[in-house]
């Protein structure tokens, strides 16, 4: 009987230390592909990517002004320019919403700059988007930088 316990426990523990995928809200998993700093850290450059596990193509509507990256700090700053495939949205352009149709399993990277950095280091960023079950309702997702 010892033995048996002793054969069952190693694999046991190997399950308790894989971790599930994590950064997946509403059917989309956002990984992190780089974060940069650029001229002695005044602007700063976030490269995401964003893949749908939705069957059908689905439009992704992500709340520009709520969208926003956190310093170590925690302070909160907007973006200067966020691009999503071939959709480009300014800050200067007051666009509320970034509108995109994201395929299944298709990784599109979503690219955010923000200028005036003033060299801190970067958290995490907060990506707001419509729920695709009900219009109107949004979901955070905070995705670590770190």
């Amino acid at each position: 009987m010892f033995l048996s316990l002793g054969w069952l426990s190693p694999c046991t523990l190997l399950a308790q230390e894989q971790e599930p995928v994590k950064n997946i809200q509403d059917d989309i998993q956002v990984d992190v592909k780089s974060v940069k700093t650029y001229a002695d850290g005044d602007s700063l450059s976030i490269e995401l990517f964003l893949i749908s596990y939705q069957m059908d193509p689905r439009e992704f509507k992500l709340n520009t002004f709520a969208t926003q990256i956190v310093d170590s700090e925690g302070d909160r700053h907007l973006f200067s320019t966020m691009k999503m495939g071939r959709v480009l949205v300014q800050l200067a352009d007051r666009q509320n919403y970034l509108h995109y149709l994201l395929e299944e399993d298709v990784p599109v990277p979503l690219l955010i700059q923000v200028g005036d950095w003033n060299g801190k280091k970067v958290s995490k960023v907060i990506l707001v988007f419509e729920d695709s079950k009900e219009e109107g309702r949004f979901i955070t997702q905070e995705v670590d930088l770190r």
